[in-house]
């Protein structure tokens, strides 16, 4: 019996015949699509959910069986074409037997590319389901840690990422679009509950330290990622802890428009309240100076003429505009019994969190000067709380810190490193006067973090 096989030549298509068994013509079938199928299977491997596949396969199959099926008779039906007696290149007979070869080997390949989209969805599928089962079996630990609750939220995230390589036309397609529902319901709860799991361990700090309920503590590498207690609450006042958003806006200012940090600025005597600081009224002082007399001196004064040379609108549109909610700088500072001139209206306002990403900002540098305020914060002066907590920690190097205390409240927010990991800490109670519950509350956090190699 003679066979088919399909050779080009130039603009011609010229089909000749030649004899051969079934297991010749079934490897001859598997070569005319071969070059087709390696390409379509490289595109589905590499975007599998953007392939459209025709309707032609689709339409008569439900299931991967019933795919293998219709690729086997297609294959019978391509062996059983007739061949032509006589070598004619446009006889009836020849036309009539290529179109339909054409037609069926069409036919195959959209079969074939469809087995192997439908076969990796189906690997995809049990995939995912096995993941889902990990997960949920680690979800039941009796006591779960802060290692097993990540691990059970990787393991979530694992088996929507298969579910989502499941093309939505896929024979999987309904189930799969109920499960990754499902899926990801429980990856927000296994979120949730990692964030609690991992929050539990500053609530005990905050109980062993002796601070009160209404403490905030906030604890972030320069990653970004984060850890807090009470960390959206604002504290009583944020007392001299204000001064760093101001600090930030004054580097704004001068970047925007150009300033030298060496641009003398006279201090009013309006300006003028009790603070321990090298600045008088009645003086000219550079912007450099004023700043970081602001920052590790804590000067009241310079802190008060600041805010009239920069204006509490602009201070708080720079606050607004890099996307800081709480924080505004409303009233100038005052020492115990002196006021200010014109003070300003309403009360200033922080956060824990706030702050805390605001000291990142500085030590990602991403403002302008950042080495300004990173310098200032490395020259503090007040060295009794965050320093004084760390310093018993060899594996500890303290880079920097700003304080800040009045009769409502006492915080510290501070930079330091661990193993080249730099970390940023915030830790504010609303009550004054509790030096020694800051101090063990920051020596507690970072020996957590030596302990456990980091927290996130």
């Amino acid at each position: 019996m003679f066979r088919i096989k399909d050779y080009l030549v130039g603009q011609h298509q010229i089909l000749y015949l030649c004899e051969a068994n079934s297991m010749y013509r079934i490897l001859k079938i598997k070569q005319i699509l071969t070059g087709t199928l390696t390409i379509m299977a490289s595109i589905t491997f590499i975007s599998i959910g953007s392939i459209q596949i025709s309707s032609a396969a689709e339409s008569y199959s439900q299931s991967l069986q019933e795919l293998y099926e219709m690729r086997d008779r297609v294959v019978n039906e391509l062996e059983s074409l007739p061949t032509p007696r006589k070598r004619l290149f446009f006889s009836e007979e020849y036309q009539t037997t290529f179109e339909k070869q054409q037609k069926l080997v069409e036919r195959l390949q959209e079969i074939e590319l469809q087995i192997l989209i439908e076969e990796r969805a189906n690997d995809n599928w049990k995939q995912a389901i096995n993941l889902g089962n990990q997960a949920a079996e680690v979800g039941v630990s009796p006591n779960p840690t802060v290692k097993t609750r990540e691990t059970q939220k990787y393991l979530w995230q694992q088996a929507i990422s298969n579910l989502e390589e499941i093309p939505a036309d896929s024979f999987l397609g309904e189930r799969t679009n109920r499960k990754l529902e499902e899926y990801k319901l429980n990856l927000d709860s296994s979120s949730y509950h990692l964030n609690l799991t991992k929050s539990n361990f500053l609530d005990k700090i905050r109980k062993e330290s002796g601070l009160s309920s209404r403490a905030a503590i906030t604890i972030c590498n320069l990653r970004r990622e984060c850890q807090d207690l009470n960390g959206d609450k604002p504290p009583a006042s944020p007392a001299s802890l204000i001064k760093v958003p101001v600090a930030v806006a004054l580097m704004e200012k001068v970047y925007e428009e150009n300033i030298s940090l060496d641009t003398p600025v006279f201090v009013s005597r309006g300006n003028f309240t009790e603070d321990g600081s090298e600045i008088r009224a009645s003086e000219y002082y550079p912007l450099k100076t004023l700043v970081d007399q602001m920052i590790d001196r804590s000067s009241n004064i310079a802190t008060n003429q600041l805010i009239d040379y920069l204006g509490q609108p602009y201070i708080n549109k720079v606050l607004k505009d890099d996307g800081y909610r709480v924080i505004r700088v409303n009233y100038k500072l005052m020492g115990n019994r002196i006021k200010p001139k014109n003070p300003g209206k309403g009360r200033n306002t922080l956060t824990s969190n706030e702050l805390t990403d605001m000291m990142v900002s500085i030590y990602n540098y991403e403002y302008p000067n950042s080495d300004v305020l990173i310098e200032a914060l490395a020259s503090q002066k007040d060295l009794l709380l965050g320093y004084a907590g760390l310093e018993d920690l060899p594996e500890v190097e303290w880079l920097g810190e700003k304080t800040g205390e009045n009769s409502r409240a006492l915080g510290t927010t501070l930079g330091f490193s661990i193993d080249d990991e730099v970390y940023v800490m915030t830790v504010v109670d609303s009550f004054g006067g509790r030096d020694p519950q800051i101090r063990a509350c920051v020596n507690k956090l970072a020996q957590y973090l030596i302990d456990n190699n980091g927290l996130f």
